[in-house]
């Protein structure tokens, strides 16, 4: 009889350590989905600045390539939406209301407004990521790699709030005053991608990303601004956004690996 009791138990007790475990895998494959989701949504945001930039810059028609972009993210925040855990849910639906925001009367809106809509979306997009980042490494008690996670990030998004400056100068570019701050903030990007190499040398040192920095040497050292307009410049800060996007992905995808496995490689809209 206390044979029998003893199996019993010890069954009872692997039962349950089999049901925590696969716990701790939906939980684990929750937050996967969700990051890789918001990845996707990071993706097509972008691709719809970059298009939209180009039809409003050079008068292109791209309003099939941003029909594709404006559909599937509405299909991704929908998914989101009714996938993210219930305490949430309000900030997905705030992310899929300023991206019908962006995707609606884009065609009346200057250059620089648009660059400006779009980054802020960008921005509420990574930080939910990060939200689903730090929760995930709460979850598995990693303090060692949250503080370097934590590091990391601050850095990352004190290169976008400089780059976000850089922008905002443009449109005034050729005044002695805007000449001046732009100077300035090209210097604080140029400063802070090189700490951002530290954390991904191939992602700041890719051929793009390389040709950024000596643009902004050369802006901060020629006050005539020759060889450069701003359209150019526009483009620049884009290279250097995707940069910095690159930079954070390495980031998220070396810590999933370590918590979980990699994050697969982004689908093409």
């Amino acid at each position: 009889m206390f044979v029998i009791f003893s199996m019993l138990i010890s069954v009872g007790i692997l039962g349950f350590m089999f049901y925590l475990a696969k716990q701790r895998e939906s939980t684990l494959q929750k937050k996967y989905d969700l990051l890789i989701d918001l990845r996707q949504v990071l993706y097509l945001c972008r691709q719809h600045r970059s298009t939209s930039h180009s039809a409003l810059a050079n008068k292109e028609d791209k309003n099939s390539e941003l029909e594709n972009f404006q559909t599937l993210l509405l299909e991704k925040t929908n998914h989101l939406i009714s996938t993210a855990p219930l305490d949430s849910k309000p900030m997905y639906r705030v992310l899929q209301l300023k991206l019908k925001a962006l995707i609606t009367d884009w065609q009346k809106r200057s250059i620089a407004r648009n660059q400006m809509i779009h980054g802020k979306a960008i921005r509420h997009c990574m930080f939910l990521m990060d939200e689903v980042m730090l929760a995930w490494l709460v979850d598995v008690n990693r303090e060692d790699l949250s503080d370097e996670y934590h590091m990391n990030w601050q850095q990352i998004i004190d290169t976008m709030d400089a780059l976000t400056q850089l922008r905002i100068c443009i449109d005034d570019m050729n005044s002695s005053e805007g000449t001046s701050r732009l100077q300035r903030y090209s210097e604080m990007v140029r400063r802070k991608l090189g700490l951002l190499a530290l954390i991904s040398p191939l992602s700041i040192s890719s051929p793009a990303c390389s040709k950024a920095i000596d643009v902004l040497t050369e802006v901060n050292e020629n006050k005539s601004f020759d060889n450069i307009n701003a359209n150019d410049m526009y483009q620049l800060t884009s290279d250097i956004s995707l940069s910095i996007a690159h930079v954070y992905d390495h980031m998220l995808t070396e810590l999933t690996e370590t918590l979980y496995q990699p994050l697969p490689k982004l689908m093409a809209a």
